[in-house]
């Protein structure tokens, strides 16, 4: 009997436990959510340079920080303490000690396990040091989601980049499991970099409470020949914009993400395009980093393909890139992944360009890749195992929290 009721109570306080995470979370969409800052995007103009490869963007961040004269903004959502993650140490922490007013902000939750000891480093050598989105009471659960996405740069606050790639020896390809790393990343020049300072410094001030000023923070920029808009989100905004763009597109939609978990209305509006006769094209990683976001797409996936959408998994490594390609007219990259984390979670930013050098460029970039990847059919997805499609129905049920 005293076994019974032992284990009774220990249900009761499962599921009590349970009950308060989901009301935690609830709560806090409720008073939190429709707090979150609403954003215009931002017109503005650039000069522009793409990078799909870690090792090339990497340098030339480097290349800039060595340059730097005034200050260095820089925000990651992933900032390693390996061994490329040592080397920007380093790095900051002589243009630090050279005078160079270096600021790094990094997400709390995402780099949990940073050394104490290689903050203290860093503080040391006089770089301003702190951790975005922290969580906080009585909303836990649902701060502990909110996660700083957001990856910018910007020196002397003339060079800006922004886009998906963080630091850390995997963005190298040098982990074996995922082999290359593709991602999508720009720098850019001109006065779009405004823009991305202005973010930082909003980011900054909220994280480290701590309000940034200085006569060299807003150069006075030219105007470039890339027209850009930048729009940053908070967890709102992202899936109407990328709404309208999709229903706007009549010819062609290309959507690449390493995560395909798209809203309930997204999902609809790529099914009307398809019926309207547009071309849909994914693409898509075959290997995953998330035990339930892989099988949770198929749910989604299954209805567009029967409508006539294409689907391929890229398989020479990791596809981490974020790229939106509407009627080869617009495109959008950014921080942002197609999936419910970025729609109504994350702090993101996203570049909507509409140059047409530049998105043919985008767009003979994503061509390689399609070449690396192998095409999902309707047969495929109906003919997974059925302990496949059990992992579908089961990752389904924590969509919005992927």
């Amino acid at each position: 009997m005293l076994a019974l009721i032992i284990i009774a109570i220990i249900v009761i306080l499962i599921i009590l436990i349970i009950l308060g995470v989901i009301l935690d979370i609830w709560l806090g969409f409720k008073v939190k959510h429709k707090q979150a800052k609403l954003y215009k995007p931002k017109d503005g103009s650039c000069h522009a340079e793409l990078f799909m490869e870690g090792r090339f963007f990497y340098d030339s961040l480097k290349k800039d920080i060595e340059n730097a004269e005034d200050h260095i903004h820089m925000s990651f959502f992933i900032f390693r303490d390996d061994t490329i993650g040592q080397e920007f140490i380093d790095l900051l922490i002589k243009k630090a000690q050279s005078g160079v007013k270096t600021y790094l902000l990094i997400d709390a939750i995402a780099n949990h396990a940073f050394p104490k000891k290689t903050i203290q480093q860093l503080k040391n050598s006089g770089i301003h040091f702190a951790f975005s989105a922290k969580t906080y009471f009585p909303f836990y659960f649902y701060s502990l989601n909110r996660r700083n996405h957001r990856k910018i740069t910007v020196i002397d606050g003339q060079v800006g980049y922004f886009g998906g790639f963080n630091i850390g020896d995997e963005y190298l390809g040098k982990k074996p499991e995922l082999g290359l790393w593709r991602d999508y990343h720009l720098k850019i020049k001109g006065e779009s970099v405004k823009d991305l300072q202005e973010q930082f410094i909003s980011d900054w001030e909220q994280a480290a409470k701590e309000k940034l000023t200085g006569n060299n923070l807003y150069p006075v920029l030219e105007k470039g020949p890339v027209d850009m808009a930048l729009l940053a989100t908070d967890g709102r905004q992202l899936e109407d914009v990328l709404l309208e763009h999709i229903n706007k597109a009549n010819k062609s939609i290309v959507i690449g993400s390493p995560y395909f978990i798209p809203s309930k209305k997204l999902q609809n509006a790529l099914l009307g395009r398809l019926e309207k006769g547009a071309d849909v094209t994914l693409l898509l990683p075959l290997k995953k980093d998330h035990p339930f976001v892989k099988p949770a797409s198929y749910h989604y996936l299954k209805p567009l393909l029967e409508k006539g959408c294409r689907v391929y998994h890229f398989y020479e490594g990791f596809y981490h890139a974020k790229v939106f390609i509407f009627d080869d007219a617009i495109c959008c990259i950014g921080a942002a992944n197609f999936d419910m984390r970025s729609l109504i979670w994350n702090d993101e930013i996203s570049g909507f360009i509409s140059d047409k050098e530049l998105i043919k460029e985008i767009n003979n970039m994503v061509k390689i890749d399609f070449t690396m990847s192998v095409e999902v059919t309707l047969d495929d997805v109906n003919n997974r195992s059925i302990v496949e499609k059990g992992k579908t129905a089961l990752s389904k049920l924590l969509a919005p929290l992927l």
